[in-house]
């Protein structure tokens, strides 16, 4: 078996893995991809993922690496292998390789590969020209013949060719996520390349297009720039129209921003560690856009959004249905969208507050506090902010002494209530636990067997005899 170790490159000083070595011995190795990026912006955590090989012949090659661990050519159009070492994370390997464009989408390339080709061949066919940089291994000799050194420094995003997003154009996606990412703004000829293909995301799959927005909403600190990227290039309409048409969409006196640059500011406030809160917090008023009304109220005029919540909700679902992500997120995306609207009072007794505690679910409260602190930071609202704390505060409390609040917390279930009723499963089961949960949320004292039990009786006696 293979054994994980690491020496000295010789005239180098530098300490590599046996792999890294042996290989460099007969090859050229280099270092590509968003490591290389990440390190010049100054990422200390910035992981090596992604290799370019070359001068060694495929043969050769697989000789060297398959006694240093596992290796698995991924596909050999592409000629990127998969390669585990031993005792080290994976890594991808990849030999230079040219593309030509043979149709509109992402799939229509022609590819050739070839050991013998350069390392700016390779970079050639790359997006943007701070991801078009390779690390020579060893020396850390940087290979950038575009330039992406200096648009790192000086904050720029640009394309290395003008065909780039007609291509592929999930490169708009792309280069919107590096915008809010890594605080660049395109130049010229970048930014009207990137208008001239914003209709065609439209032919980009809801998959592809969903793993560019989730990395949006995960790895930038402020995703608003990167969504404002995509609407002034006529990309938004397409990818998410419901938060294009929010734009000027103007609000009310507790509102200083229209509905679309609220979103956005809430969204920038929502924790980056969550994509469900960061969702939420970006689809959360989106049903104010056809809520809107103008009301009279004594001799005023009013915008008013009555129901929004719910309309909101039902645009969340409709969103991310459209983007394929998984039932049980949106489901729970479109819950806190729906609950957003809560308003607490410090007035509120134990019961109301378990009360709130059950209509939201226990495994929501954490998520519906981050939106709604979001959405109060975003306006600076010092005196909710303070409300909210101490709403958190009573919750935790209340499940320290109680634990949580729901049916499946009572000291019975659906089976008791029908052997005590001698009654089938059906509607009248799922009314007598509700019934008893309304009774254990105001008194908790009563979540005892023997008690619930006589409830039941009294639940369905009560029920018999309206039905006589």
């Amino acid at each position: 078996m293979a054994q994980t170790s690491r020496e000295v490159a010789p005239g180098t000083g530098v300490t590599l893995p046996a792999w890294q070595r042996d290989l460099i011995a007969n090859a050229e190795l280099y270092r590509v991809g968003g490591a290389v990026r990440d390190r010049l912006l100054g990422f200390t955590d910035a992981v090596d993922t992604d290799y370019l090989v070359r001068g060694v012949e495929p043969e050769r090659f697989e000789s060297i690496l398959s006694g240093h661990g596992r290796l698995v050519l991924a596909g050999k159009a592409f000629g990127v292998y998969h390669f585990t070492p031993a005792g080290e994370p994976p890594c991808h390997i990849a030999f230079p390789r040219t593309e030509r464009s043979t149709g509109a989408g992402h799939r229509d390339f022609e590819i050739q590969t070839d050991w013998r080709l350069p390392v700016e061949a390779d970079l050639k066919r790359r997006d943007f020209t701070i991801n078009a940089i390779a690390e020579r291994i060893p020396d850390g000799t940087l290979i950038d013949p575009y330039g992406g050194e200096r648009d790192l420094r000086e904050r720029r995003l640009r394309m290395i060719f003008p065909e780039a997003f007609t291509e592929d154009p999930l490169r708009i996606l792309r280069g919107a996520r590096f915008a809010a990412r890594f605080d660049l703004a395109p130049d010229e000829s970048t930014a009207a390349a990137m208008r001239d293909a914003g209709a065609l995301v439209s032919t980009v799959s809801a998959e592809r297009s969903q793993d560019e927005l989730t990395k949006m909403l995960t790895q930038c600190d402020r995703p608003s720039a990167g969504f404002e990227l995509l609407r002034r290039s006529d990309a938004l309409r397409l990818l998410l129209p419901e938060l294009d048409r929010a734009a000027g969409v103007t609000q009310n006196e507790y509102h200083p921003d229209d509905v679309y640059w609220h979103t956005l500011k809430v969204c920038d406030a929502a924790p980056r560690s969550s994509l469900r809160v960061r969702w939420a917090a970006l689809l959360h008023d989106l049903g104010k856009v056809d809520t809107r009304q103008v009301i009279e109220e004594a001799g005023t005029r009013r915008v008013v959004f009555y129901g929004h919540e719910s309309v909101g909700a039902e645009v969340a679902v409709r969103i991310l249905e459209r983007l394929r992500y998984p039932k049980n997120f949106v489901q729970r995306c479109a819950a806190l969208v729906e609950h957003h609207m809560f308003r607490y009072e410090p007035t509120w007794k134990p019961a109301t507050l378990r009360r709130f505690m059950a209509r939201v679910g226990v495994d929501q409260l954490e998520d519906l506090f981050s939106l709604r602190e979001a959405d109060c930071r975003s306006r600076d609202l010092v005196d909710e902010i303070e409300a909210l704390r101490e709403l958190r505060e009573r919750v935790a409390e209340e499940l320290r002494e109680r634990g949580s609040v729901d049916i499946t917390d009572l000291e019975i279930d659906g089976s008791d209530v029908m052997r005590t009723l001698n009654v089938g499963a059906g509607p009248e089961v799922g009314r007598i636990l509700n019934g008893l949960l309304e009774r254990v949320l105001e008194e908790p004292e009563l979540n005892r067997r023997e008690v619930l039990l006589r409830i039941v009786q009294d639940l369905g006696g009560g029920e018999k005899r309206g039905r006589t």
